[in-house]
């Protein structure tokens, strides 16, 4: 997130905010908003997210049940399931608390099973010494269990997740996105505040002990201005694209060489789709890509649902 700041209002969101407009007159409720090779095309208008979710940081599809979004506040410790429709199916309390959670992946783990693995790893001072950071995995819930449908009046089911703390090499960054990778080959990226976009690696296996991550590669030069600062990442069920967004747009990646390589024409303008605060991201099976946006005034949380042409497993 952004501590709450600029994105809150269309005066402090640059031009993008008119020419977003403009760009939604031109390509109508739905259609494709970026290049003829990807062919990402919007498959329903901007959906309204509960109130619950206004912090919405983090998205994935889940792999083992279809049609079931799981999404996350940063603030709070709260799993959230929805549906397409953007609708709450199931809420998990986390234990214990997360201090500031900021992505959520998904991949297949032991056992057969699927995992999600949370990042508590958002710092927005970049003063969190190290193992104070940390990636948390459990089992994905089966919603199918009357233990976690979602009903009035319901006290809010918890679940314990393992703890694996890390610490970066070079000293606290903030951290908002996470990449799992089948294997679970783990990575996280930072957002570019105060130095370039670094692409860090957990070295396997998950462990309870504090790990020093291992530095892979770096995005840029130095900081980035807030509109292109990295606020979310997703890995394809098959591990052969990967994606990090930022406020305004996103990019496409292979991993080739444990590093990631930009796919060529892989960059779309999120620009059109006038997300008050853009932060989640989510890849899923056969294209499906998911959006998610805070809350900002009077602008409620939201949801995009598009499908790409990424040739993924």
């Amino acid at each position: 997130m952004i501590a709450r700041f600029a994105s809150r209002s269309c005066r402090l969101r640059w031009i993008p905010c008119i020419l977003g407009a403009l760009a939604l007159l031109s390509i109508g409720a739905c259609g494709s908003i970026t290049t003829a090779s990807l062919n990402c095309e919007l498959t329903t208008t901007a959906i309204s997210l509960p109130e619950e979710l206004e912090e919405t940081s983090g998205v994935v599809v889940s792999l083992g049940q279809p049609d079931v979004f799981w999404t996350h506040n940063d603030d709070g410790s709260v799993l959230t399931a929805i549906d397409s429709d953007g609708e709450i199916v199931s809420r998990i309390r986390i234990r214990p608390a997360l201090r500031d959670w900021e992505d959520i992946a998904t991949a297949s783990c032991a056992g057969g099973k699927y995992c999600l693995y949370l990042a508590d790893t958002g710092d927005n001072l970049e003063r969190r010494s190290g193992g104070d950071i940390s990636i948390r995995r459990l089992e994905e819930p089966d919603l199918a269990s009357s233990d976690f449908r979602a009903t009035p009046n319901q006290q809010i089911p918890e679940l314990d997740a393992d703890i694996f703390p890390v610490r970066l090499p070079d000293g606290p960054r903030d951290i908002e996105a996470l990449l799992v990778l089948p294997g679970e080959d783990i990575y996280v990226t930072t957002k570019g505040r105060n130095g370039p976009v670094a692409v860090y690696r957990y070295p396997p296996p998950l462990r309870p002990d504090t790990v020093n991550l291992e530095l892979v590669q770096e995005l840029s030069p130095g900081a980035r201005v807030i509109p292109r600062q990295v606020t979310g990442g997703s890995v394809s069920p098959g591990g052969d694209v990967l994606a990090l967004r930022t406020y305004e747009s996103l990019q496409f990646f292979e991993f080739i060489a444990n590093k990631l390589v930009p796919i060529t024409e892989g960059h779309i303008d999120l620009r059109p789709l006038l997300e008050a605060q853009g932060e989640g991201i989510a890849i899923g099976p056969d294209g499906l890509l998911v959006l998610t946006s805070e809350a900002v005034g009077e602008t409620p949380p939201q949801m995009n649902i598009m499908q790409c042409n990424l040739g993924t497993s």
